[in-house]
Parts: C-alpha cells; structure tokens; sequence
C-alpha cells in the first residue's frame, strides 16, 4: 500500500472513530414527539439516550436542544422512572434525573444507586460532576446511607 493511500485510510478512520463518539441519538419504544417550535423532543416508553458523555435508559424523557451548524445539541435532558446511566465503569440508578450540558452535572434522585467494579453505594440524591469526576451521595437519614464493597472476584 502506497504512503498516500496510507495517509487517506487513517485520516477516514480517524474522521469516522471521531464522529462515532459525538454521535446523540433518541429512542422511544412507544412514541417520540419533536416540537421544533420550542426546540425539545418527549419520549415514551423504553426511552434511550446517547451523548458523547454517557448513555441513559428510562420510562420517559424530555430532552431540551440548540441547533448549531445543522445539528441538534442536547443541552437539557429529563428523565423519569426507571433511570439508569451508564457512565465509564459506573451505573447511576434513580427515579428520577436531570443532566446539564452546560456544566456537565447529572442529577439523580430517588432510591439512588452507584455501581462500579468494587462497590456498591445507595442513598436519595446523586450529584455527579463529570467534568471534575466528583461524586456527592446524600441520604434522607444516617440510616439509608448504604456502602458495600464487592470482592474483586465476584463475577468469577
């Protein structure tokens, strides 16, 4: 293979990898409603989500965006009942969330988990700071504050 074929294969993988991880999408199991008018989309039923941050799955969703060169940019996203969010290594449960693209910040609240490799924490409200990578796990009372660890060896 000659130098510039070379150089033509890494640039297209390289522009396809790229824009495969700033790919959004919405899916809805039961209905999807665009109101171009107020810049927003409301989903129902067995709701996914996907941004270049994390992916979320819910009953219902409310996702507000901006368009800028001729995309659509999440910029607001609500979602409700059953929540789950997958971010890296982690798993955000909760009844309820609210993510900000503005500050990056996701919201949980309601019988609240985080799952990761090694442990297991639950309480009711979850502030995830994904830019600093920071986590705040509050509880209702000194009893629903619940950590657990997990033997590295568990899914053996």
């Amino acid at each position: 293979m000659s130098l510039i074929s070379k150089l033509f294969f890494f640039f297209t993988l390289l522009f396809f990898s790229s824009n495969a991880y700033t790919e959004s999408y919405v899916k809805a199991g039961e209905s999807l409603i665009w109101d171009s008018e107020n810049k927003s989309y409301t989903a129902n039923g067995d709701v996914e989500f996907k941004n270049d941050k994390f992916l979320a799955f819910a009953d219902k969703m409310i996702a507000d965006y901006i368009e800028e060169n001729n995309d659509e940019i999440f910029t607001v996203i609500e979602l409700f009942g059953n929540v789950v969010i997958e971010f890296e290594e982690e798993t955000f449960k909760g009844n309820y969330a609210i993510y900000t693209r503005d500050n990056n910040i996701i919201k949980l609240t309601g019988d609240v988990s985080i799952e990761s490799p090694t442990r297991l924490l639950t309480g009711n409200e979850l502030i995830a700071d994904i830019d600093n990578n920071k986590r705040i796990l509050n509880s209702a009372n000194k009893e629903s504050l619940v950590e657990v660890l997990l033997e590295n060896n568990a899914n053996d």
